[in-house]
C-alpha cells in the first residue's frame, strides 16, 4: 500500500491516503495523531502544531541569510516520504524559507520514493530537493556522480560545527558531504514504571537474567513485548533490535563493515546478532503471545501490552516514537512519569555509551542544481530550521546547536539528550544499505521468527541481494 501526500503550502488542500502502520513505517511517530488514520486532511497551515513565534522569527532570519541577497523565484518540489499531520509539521519548518524568500514549497510524501525519484529522473522532472528515509538514497546517487556536493554548499566547517562526525561520515563519498541528517531517531528499553522491577542499568546479561525468571514465572506477562506486522514492510521494528544486539557485542567501526557491504551477512557476528534477537522472539515465554503473536500483531500495538488489563509484557525495545504510539491506545500515558526508558545495555563496557541511530537524509541532484536549491539546503541545515522541527515534539534532530529546551515533552528531550550524550553515534544496515537489500532484511526477519531453523539460508538470502 502506497500513502501519497501532495501538498502547496500555498495553494492546493491537502490530500492523504493510508493507514496508521504506514505512516508509522516511514515516519515512525505519527500513530499519536488523529489524522494519521488515513482519511482526508486540510492545509498544512490548519493542521500543523502551533510553534512558537520566536523560534520562527529566527528561522525566517536564517532563510534571509540563507538567500544571500539573492532575489529568488519561482518554486521548488521536495520528495519527501512523511506524510499525514506529521507532513503538515515538517512543511510548518519550511515555511519561513517561503515568507523570506517568496520561494513556494511543493512537497510530496510517498513511501515508494526510490521509484518515485527513478520515474521523475527519466521522465526529465526530477524534484529538487529529497528528503530521504535514511542515507541508502543519497549515497546510490553520490556515488553516481548524481548528488550535489554539500561541502560545496554549505562548508565542511559549519557542517561539523553543527553535526556529529560520524553522521557526516554516514552520509559523504570519498571525504565529501552529500546530505543533511534531520530527523534522528534513538533506539531504547522501556518499561511501565508502575509494574517493572528489573534492573535499570547494568550489563545485557543483567537484564537478560531478569528476563529468563520473569519468563519462568508463568504468570502469563512476558519480559518484551514485540509486534512485526506492518503490511509491506513486516519486520522492519526487528531491524533496530537486532542492529543495537550487533553494536553492543561488537561496536562501530564493525557495523559500519556490515552496513556498507564489507562483512557479509553470513558472518558469525551478524548470525549471533540474530540470535540474540531470535532468543526472545521466537520463545513463547520470552514474548508476548510467542512468535505467532509477533508476525501478526500490529506494530501499533508494539508496547501496548505493558498497559493492557490483564498485561500482557514488562519491556520494549524500540525508537523513540514508542511512547506516542502507545499513548494512541492509552492516550492518559504520561512519559516518563507512567512510562519511561533506559539506553540499551552492552556486556562490553566499551560499548555502552554507543548509540544507534536511524532517520531521514536530505540531498539534491546536480541536474537540479539552482540558487533556489542551494538557499534552501542552507536552511535547511541551519540549527534554526532544524529548531522549528524540534519544537514539533515529534523528532529529535542531528543538529547539535537545537537547544534540548527546544522540545516540548519529556520523551523528546530525554532522546536528545540519549542522542547527544552517545560517546558514539552509528548507523546500520537499515540505515545505509540499499532497498533491495532492506526489503530483503524484512522479509528475512519474519521468516526466522517462523521458523529460526533456516536461520542460514535466511541470511545467505539477504546476503544475495546486495548483487
Amino acid at each position: 500500500m502506497t500513502a501519497v501526500l501532495r501538498r502547496r503550502t500555498r495553494l492546493a488542500p491537502l490530500v492523504v491516503a493510508g493507514a496508521v502502520s504506514a505512516l508509522v513505517l516511514t515516519s515512525c511517530a505519527s500513530a499519536d495523531d488523529s489524522s494519521a488514520d488515513g482519511g482526508s486532511g486540510s492545509s498544512a497551515s490548519a493542521t500543523a502544531k502551533t510553534l512558537p513565534q520566536d523560534l520562527v522569527d529566527a528561522a525566517t532570519a536564517a532563510a534571509t541569510e540563507a538567500a544571500g541577497g539573492e532575489e529568488l523565484t519561482g518554486s521548488l518540489t521536495i520528495l519527501g516520504v512523511t506524510g499525514g499531520a506529521e507532513g503538515d509539521d515538517l512543511v510548518a519548518a519550511m515555511k519561513p524559507f517561503e515568507d523570506a524568500t517568496g520561494v513556494t514549497i511543493d512537497y510530496t510524501g510517498s513511501q515508494d520514493q526510490a521509484s518515485v525519484l527513478a520515474a521523475g529522473i527519466q521522465a526529465g522532472n526530477a524534484p529538487d530537493i529529497i528528503d530521504a528515509q535514511g542515507a541508502g538514497l543519497a549515497i546510490q546517487y553520490a556515488q553516481s556522480g548524481d548528488a550535489l556536493s554539500l561541502s560545496d554548499v554549505i562548508g565542511d566547517d559549519v557542517l561539523a560545527q553543527n553535526y556529529n562526525a560520524g553522521l557526516l561520515n554516514s552520509v559523504s563519498v570519498d571525504g565529501t558531504v552529500y546530505a543533511l541528517w534531520g530527523e534522528a531517531d534513538t533506539f531504547q528499553v522501556w518499561y511501565n514504571t508502575a509494574t517493572y522491577d528489573g534492573p535499570t542499568e547494568g550489563s545485557y546479561a543483567d537484564l537478560d537474567a531478569w528476563a529468563q525468571t520473569q519468563a519462568a514465572k508463568g504468570d502469563g506477562v512476558a519480559p518484551w513485548c514485540m509486534a512485526l506486522e506492518a503490511g509491506a514492510g513486516s519486520g522492519f521494528p526487528a531491524q533496530s533490535w537486532i542492529t543495537n544486539q550487533f553494536l553492543k557485542m561488537h561496536g562501530p567501526e564493525k557495523l559500519e563493515q556490515w552496513a556498507t557491504g564489507e562483512l557479509p551477512w553470513t558472518s558469525p557476528e551478524v548470525k549471533a546478532a540474530f540470535e540474540r534477537f531470535g532468543a526472545v522472539a521466537t520463545s513463547d515465554t520470552m514474548v508476548n503471545g510467542g512468535p505467532q503473536a509477533v508476525v501478526s500483531t500490529s506494530i501499533v500495538d508494539y508496547s501496548t501490552g505493558m498497559f493492557s488489563d490483564p498485561q500482557q509484557c514488562q519491556l520494549s525495545m524500540w525508537g523513540n516514537y514508542a511512547a506516542g504510539l502507545a499513548q494512541s491506545t492509552y492516550p492518559d500515558l504520561s512519559v516518563p512519569e507512567d512510562m519511561a526508558f533506559f539506553p540499551v545495555p552492552s556486556d562490553d563496557p566499551a560499548y555502552a555509551n554507543t548509540q544507534l541511530t536511524a532517520g531521514h537524509t536530505t540531498f539534491a541532484l546536480t541536474s537540479n542544481d539552482s540558487p533556489e536549491v542551494r538557499a534552501f539546503l542552507k536552511y535547511w541545515a541551519s540549527t534554526e530550521a532544524q529548531s522549528l522541527i524540534a519544537a514539533s515534539g515529534r523528532w529529535t534532530v542531528a543538529n547539535t546547536g537545537v537547544a534540548m529546551d527546544t522540545y516540548p515533552n519529556a520523551a523528546m528531550e530525554q532522546s536528545a539528550e540519549l542522542l547527544q550524550g552517545a560517546e558514539t553515534l552509528a548507523v546500520g544496515p537499515e540505515t545505509l544499505a540499499p532497498s533491495a537489500v532492506s526489503i530483503a532484511y524484512n522479509e528475512g526477519i519474519m521468516a526466522y521468527v517462523q521458523d529460526p531453523s533456516k536461520l542460514d539460508s535466511i541470511l545467505a538470502t539477504i546476503q544475495a541481494s546486495q548483487s
